[in-house]
């Protein structure tokens, strides 16, 4: 792990100077296998280790000493360095571009100006394959990919950033962390500048879009289980990140640990503001408990306002000493809930809380979606939150006052506040259970992919039962009324849905650890086109002109939608490119 006191200004070329505690690119072998034990497959473990061994080829220039070294600290807002408008001309220029996590500020995950419909999509194919060599928790990417001009932009599952060309799948420059991370983590674009989250280290850094040249490191927590592992966004020359309370191996949730959500200068790097997720020292025994953060990026309305979902409340559902989260018995904020926020000063706006004193790891944490629609003849901006919790829910996204609220997936116990001592329950949706990837909305409807997967839990910890796991979990892909809530149609699949949804025109795009790509109708859920990756998939997908991007990195789970034989297991951004036709496979 890299260690820099505070953010550095950087001058004329000048970089940060690091000191290296550990030999750069290690990886936690526990966390690793630890992955592949929680699937319960030979295949996983095979394909987590298989990515242990990190490239040692990087763009990272050379480290000198910088003329001048900033002491860590805070600035107004009011001193922030405005580089350009207040929405980044990458997130303009083209409306045929990917330019942030969720395609766009207002988190619709639909790509505009696209080819891909119902009349093209048999024309999909494959147009080129980069592979990844990274290794993490979750496989090789857990990120989307950011389609900007004729570039892509990614990050591996060892924080290591890749350019690559949009024609070719040539790697155009590479940027090395090697950096232990969870994920969902990923890239953050703006006024020429990528700002990326690194993991364990509690850092995130800002690199030179045009060459990977790094321009500062700012670490914003020196709590090892307190690692920042989201996309940034960048909005108004401020790049939005949180931290969260998962560091890697046995400190996931200790006594003490929170979620901070951070407004960050991106020309220097120091702090703007932070907003603690946690109210009362984490609810009023800091030595217990845990919890909050968010895991998503934020999305932003026409008027700069913040929106996001945060992360369970911990320990769940407790310990000896205090079962039944009974260290914070009270409803636990702002943990699972969606939330607005004032981008400049970080006051809060208003906020839903989705599961009050929650038991059983239910985080609320996708990124809002924005979108109108029509509320008593008006139409109205609405916030659209959802999570692990099972459930999607739609709020006035000025008032916050709630419009309707929509269960989806299977639910068994997952309202109960306390478990009987000595018993063992069975919950739906689990720990992996419920909404666990981004939304999206389009043509008046909310997309919503479902991990159907039961955990067991006890009055003090976890438990073990005989439909545990992701090799006994299914998915749904479910349309919503984005106005009502109301379902208008539900499609099984044999595996659990991590793959997000992805919207091009008529048609929605999904997958899951079986790596079959999957996309359905808009109209009706009717399934219009399906492909088998090499690996499973765990990261959502992105959408740009005529290309659909698929990072392939997780374990391969099959299933009964699998092909036979699986493929040979391969890790790798996948470009389908309407007309498409094989090209050879850049390496990474």
């Amino acid at each position: 792990m890299w260690r820099q006191v505070g953010p550095t200004i950087l001058r004329e070329g000048s970089i940060v100077i690091m000191e290296n505690e550990q030999q750069k690119g290690q990886l936690s072998r526990r966390r690793v296998l630890a992955a592949g034990s929680t699937l319960g497959v030979g295949a996983a473990v095979g394909a987590l280790l298989s990515g242990q061994a990190l490239a040692q080829e990087s763009a990272t220039p050379e480290v000198t000493t910088p003329e001048a070294a900033v002491k860590p600290g805070r600035q107004s807002p009011s001193e922030s360095i405005k580089l350009g408008p207040a929405i980044p001309e990458e997130l303009t220029q083209s409306p045929a571009d990917w330019p942030t996590a969720q395609g766009n500020l207002k988190a619709t995950r639909a790509a505009q100006e696209s080819s891909i419909d119902s009349s093209s999509i048999g024309s999909l194919d494959v147009a080129w394959r980069y592979a990844l060599d990274a290794g993490g928790q979750w496989g090789a990417i857990t990120s989307t990919p950011i389609v900007v001009g004729d570039r892509i932009y990614l990050q591996d599952s060892a924080c290591n950033v890749h350019a690559v060309s949009k024609a070719t799948g040539e790697r155009i420059w590479r940027t090395d962390f090697d950096e232990v991370i969870g994920g969902p983590n990923g890239i953050g674009i703006g006024y020429g500048i990528l700002v990326v989250s690194l993991g364990d280290s509690g850092d995130i850094a800002a690199l030179k879009a045009e060459t990977g040249e790094l321009i500062w490191r700012t670490k914003l927590t020196s709590n090892p289980f307190e690692p920042i592992e989201i996309a940034p966004v960048i909005y108004d020359s401020t790049a939005y990140v949180s931290t969260n309370p998962t560091g890697s191996g046995e400190g996931q949730y200790r006594g003490g640990e929170k979620g901070i959500m951070y407004a960050v200068d991106v020309s220097t790097g120091h702090v703007l503001w932070q907003w603690d997720t946690t109210t009362d020292n984490l609810w009023g025994m800091p030595r217990v408990n845990s919890g909050g953060g968010l895991w998503y990026p934020v999305s932003i309305d026409d008027n700069g306002n913040l929106y996001f979902g945060t992360g369970n409340a911990a320990p769940w559902p407790g310990t000896e000493e205090y079962p039944n989260g009974s260290s914070r018995p009270q409803d636990d904020l702002y943990a699972s809930c969606m939330v607005s926020l004032d981008s400049v000063t970080g006051a809060v706006r208003w906020y839903i809380q989705a599961k009050p004193h929650d038991l059983f790891d239910l985080d609320f944490q996708n990124t809002p979606v924005l979108a109108t629609v029509s509320v008593n003849g008006a139409d109205t901006l609405v916030a659209i939150g959802s999570g692990k919790t099972g459930t999607v829910i739609a709020a006035n996204a000025e008032t916050g006052e709630e419009l309707w609220r929509t269960a989806v997936g299977q639910h068994q116990n997952d309202d109960m506040q306390e478990i009987p001592e000595g018993e063992t329950v069975e919950a739906l949706p689990g720990t992996l259970g419920g909404i666990e990837t981004p939304i999206a909305f389009a043509a008046g409807k909310v997309f919503v992919p479902i991990l159907n997967m039961a955990s067991y839990y006890t009055a003090t910890g976890t438990g073990d039962g005989p439909n545990g796991g992701l090799n006994n979990s299914s998915g749904e892909i479910v349309a919503l009324d984005a106005a009502t809530g109301e379902i208008a149609w539900d499609v099984e699949t044999p595996t659990g849905l991590f793959g997000a949804a992805t919207v091009a025109n008529d048609v929605v795009f999904t997958g899951g650890l079986d790596g079959v790509v999957r996309g359905y109708s808009v109209a009706d859920g009717t399934q219009v086109w399906t492909a088998q990756a090499a690996s499973g998939l765990n990261a959502p997908f992105a959408i740009a002109g005529d290309y659909l991007f698929i990072p392939a990195g997780g374990p391969l789970i099959p299933s009964a939608d699998t092909a036979d034989p699986a493929p040979e297991q391969a890790t790798e951004l996948i470009a389908f490119r309407v007309g498409g036709a094989p090209a050879a496979t850049p390496s990474a």
